[in-house]
C-alpha cells in the first residue's frame, strides 16, 4: 500500500523534533570546549611571546663579547622572530575556534527564536597590524647596530695586531735558530780545520824521522 504524502511530512516532522533538541544539546558542549581550547591556545602564545623576548633580551648583551657581534645579533633576532610567528599562529587558532562559538551561539539563538531578525555573520579576525617602530626604538637600534659595528671593527684590529705580534715572535724564532745553526757550523769548521791541520803535522814529523 502506498504511502500518503500526509504520513511521510508527519515521520519527517517528528524526526526533526526528535532530532532537534540532542543538537541543541550537543552546541553548548561544543562551544565551550572551544572556548577553553581558545583560552589554553592564547595563555600559550602569550608565554611563547614573553619567552621569545625574554631570550631576546637575555642574549643580545652576550653577542657584544663575541667576535662576530652582528651575526650573533641576527640570530637572536631570528630565533625571537620564530617564537613570535608561532604565538600568532596560536592566537590564530584560537580566534578561528571563537569565531565558531560565536557562530554557533548565533545560529542557537536563531533556533530558539525564528522570527527574531538574523544578524549579520561574523566578520574573520583582521589580520594583526603591524608594530611600527617609534622613532626613540630607532634610535636606540641605530646605536646599538653602531656600537656592534665598532665592537666588530675593534674585535678585528686586535686579531690582526695579536696576529702580527705572533707573526714577529715566530721570525724572530727562526732568524735566532738560523744564527745557531750558522754558529754550530763555522765550529764544526773549526774542529775539521784543527783536526786536518793536527793530522798534516803528524805526517810532516813521520816524514823528518
Amino acid at each position: 500500500m502506498p504511502i500518503s504524502q500526509t504520513f511521510r511530512i508527519a515521520a519527517s516532522t517528528l524526526l526533526l523534533c526528535l532530532l532537534t533538541p540532542l543538537a541543541q544539546a550537543a552546541d553548548p558542549a561544543a562551544a565551550e570546549a572551544d572556548a577553553e581550547r581558545a583560552s589554553r591556545l592564547k595563555d600559550e602564545a602569550a608565554q611563547l611571546r614573553d619567552q621569545a623576548e625574554a631570550t631576546y633580551q637575555a642574549t643580545e648583551p652576550q653577542c657584544y663579547e663575541r667576535f662576530l657581534v652582528n651575526r650573533c645579533i641576527d640570530a637572536a633576532k631570528q630565533a625571537r622572530l620564530d617564537d613570535i610567528r608561532r604565538a600568532r599562529a596560536l592566537e590564530s587558532e584560537a580566534r578561528k575556534l571563537e569565531l565558531a562559538a560565536r557562530q554557533r551561539a548565533a545560529d542557537e539563538a536563531m533556533r530558539n527564536n525564528p522570527g527574531a531578525p538574523q544578524q549579520a555573520p561574523a566578520t574573520s579576525p583582521a589580520v594583526e597590524p603591524t608594530i611600527r617602530a617609534t622613532p626613540e626604538a630607532e634610535r636606540v637600534r641605530s646605536e646599538r647596530n653602531k656600537a656592534a659595528t665598532e665592537a666588530e671593527r675593534e674585535a678585528l684590529k686586535a686579531r690582526a695586531a695579536q696576529d702580527a705580534e705572533r707573526e714577529a715572535e715566530r721570525s724572530k724564532a727562526q732568524e735566532a735558530a738560523a744564527q745557531r745553526a750558522e754558529q754550530a757550523a763555522r765550529e764544526r769548521a773549526r774542529y775539521d780545520e784543527r783536526i786536518r791541520e793536527y793530522e798534516e803535522k803528524k805526517a810532516r814529523d813521520a816524514a823528518g824521522r
